[in-house]
């Protein structure tokens, strides 16, 4: 250790005979801690870092022998909140006390100013909601405070801590709500580093996303929505008599989707490969099979196609039909957008109000009708042994460059997303896909283009998808022949197999269900006007999270 630091170690405190027993421990965790930040590296003759050498030397400014520096917190009568305190006390008027009151709040400090050398302002706050505490000499020398311990208080200040007020409730002549703190305030928690105002670099921004928090209100903020689109969706479906349920995330099989999922291991099972599922699709329509009615579930599914990590709202409804199913997302949509607006105008000054008119009826695409519009020619017979060629065709016609897997599901997805998906900035359903694109659904033979596609609708908003439903496929016949006509399209991308448990299921009779799949994430990018999926992540994307777990 360097010559300058070894009047820290604990061997020089003994020689203080008057050092209390607690001292000495809050000395030597501090000591512990100084050695494993910046200890080591001066004894090996490295350069310290600038930012632990202000984290030490802010820790040693603030230890005091009479002080504990985090103490335990204090079970006091009169404790509120910032937001509770304001609430109770908005009738006080300008330059009104409420004497026969003494409350305590707690909260960070956002900012603090001087008067002279006798006052000071200190505002904390809490969830948006901020109180300022009065501290006056004049009032705290009565209670023993000495003016070297008051102008202690304030050179050590910070914005970033965490401090306990207690006083009488106050307005001031400005009509601020505060309080006139009547003892010393108490540290409960230091902030060692300097709280910046802002915090603009994107780079800083996700790798200490705490600091991002207590900086940009938006961040905040685009969190609260998130919460509040869940809380809507919760309500909405449990108001119509949906059951929330939780289904497994590790199975046998990734269940559901088409795609490739993630592999795991666990030491119940030795050597055996589980899957992480990609939606809780089969499992909920177990629940149904098993005689729920209504059932739903939000949670994490994962797909390396995508940001590995993402929530879905899913729910299956017996006997409703496609119709009904549409009926319901235009009615919970319009209804969240105004809970969402409404919020924004409330509560949430930075964020952007959705400039989209939610009006009910949506728009409708018909897939092959809409397509074949476009291209100005007839799709061929989808379910021929020629399609793929065919449609694979078309594409070079229309200079259209072919995806990397040639299959028919493929080619019919990369004529959506050119001709149809373009056209869905307003709120649009695009129904009627190709029975080859929804092998869980059920199958009819469309009356105007004589093919036969399924039972379906996508929900597009911004040319962005946004729900996913259809009737459910509850005959385990047809369930079979369209699990092995999936074979002949799966490539390395997706792993579509065979669910024979599922099928087995499926002959105890599953009774006609719609099915409904709301993508979290996105959603919530929509509604908050952010661009990038991270900002809705509490830590963002898994390239963040890594990031700040190397960091």
């Amino acid at each position: 250790m360097s010559r300058s630091y070894q009047f820290l170690r604990p061997t020089q405190l003994t020689r203080l005979k008057s050092v209390s027993t607690a001292a000495s421990a809050a000395h030597l965790r501090f000591y512990s801690l100084f050695q494993d930040q910046i200890g080591t590296k001066n004894c090996i003759g490295q350069e310290a870092n600038p930012e632990k050498t202000e984290v030490i030397q802010r820790l040693h400014e603030l230890q005091s022998p009479t002080n504990q520096l985090y103490p335990r917190l204090a079970s006091e009568s009169g404790s509120l909140s910032c937001s509770a305190f304001a609430k109770r006390y908005e009738y006080l008027k300008r330059d009104q006390s409420e004497n026969g009151e003494e409350v305590v709040i707690r909260g960070r400090v956002n900012s603090f100013r001087a008067a002279g050398s006798k006052l000071l302002f200190i505002d904390i706050g809490q969830e948006r909601h901020y109180v300022q505490g009065l501290c006056n000499f004049k009032i705290l020398s009565p209670a023993g405070v000495s003016l070297e311990a008051f102008n202690q208080f304030y050179h050590r200040l910070q914005r970033g801590d965490i401090f306990s007020f207690k006083g009488i409730p106050h307005r001031t002549s400005r009509g601020e709500l505060s309080v006139i703190v009547t003892e010393l305030p108490r540290l409960l928690s230091p902030c060692l580093h300097r709280l910046p105002t802002d915090l603009l670099d994107r780079e800083t921004r996700i790798r200490k996303r705490h600091v991002d928090l207590l900086v940009n209100q938006k961040s905040i903020d685009t969190l609260r929505l998130r919460s509040e689109v869940l809380k809507y969706m919760r309500k909405f479906l449990m108001d119509d008599g949906h059951v929330e349920v939780q289904t497994p995330i590790l199975g046998d099989g990734a269940g559901g989707a088409v795609a490739r999922p993630f592999y795991t291991s666990a030491s119940e099972f030795p050597g055996r490969q589980i899957s992480l599922r990609i939606a809780p699709e089969l499992w909920l329509k177990r629940l149904i099979l098993g005689g729920f009615e209504r059932v739903f579930e939000i949670g994490p599914c994962l797909d390396p196609t995508h940001n590995p990590e993402f929530t879905t709202c899913e729910f299956y409804r017996s006997y409703t039909d496609l119709e009904e199913l549409i009926r319901m997302t235009e009615s919970m949509f319009l209804g969240l957008t105004e809970h969402v607006t409404s919020m924004i105008l409330d509560k949430t000054d930075p964020l952007h109000i959705l400039q989209m008119a939610f009006t009910v009826p949506f728009g409708r695409l018909d897939f092959i009708p809409a397509i074949e519009s476009a291209i100005n020619r007839r799709l061929p017979d989808l379910t021929s042994a020629e399609a793929l060629s065919e449609v694979g065709e078309i594409l070079r016609d229309c200079n259209i460059p072919l995806p990397a897997s040639p299959t028919l599901p493929r080619f019919l997805d990369k004529l959506c997303a050119v001709y149809i998906e373009p056209q869905c900035t307003a709120p649009t359903f695009i129904i009627n896909h190709p029975e080859c694109l929804s092998p869980l659904s059920k199958s009819f033979d469309h009356p105007d283009v004589q093919q036969r596609v399924s039972a379906r609708a996508e929900l597009f908003i911004d040319g962005q998808e946004i729900v996913n439903m259809y009737e459910e496929e509850n005959s385990p016949l047809e369930q079979r022949r369209k699990f092995l006509e999936q074979l002949q399209y799966r490539d390395e991308g997706d792993s579509a197999s065979i669910d024979q448990n599922y099928i087995e299921a499926l002959e105890w009779g599953l009774p006609p269900t719609g099915g409904w799949g709301c993508g979290i994430d996105r959603l919530c990018m929509l509604l908050s006007g952010t661009t990038r999926i991270g900002d809705v992540l509490a830590f963002g994307t898994l390239r963040n999270v890594i990031a700040l777990g190397g960091s």
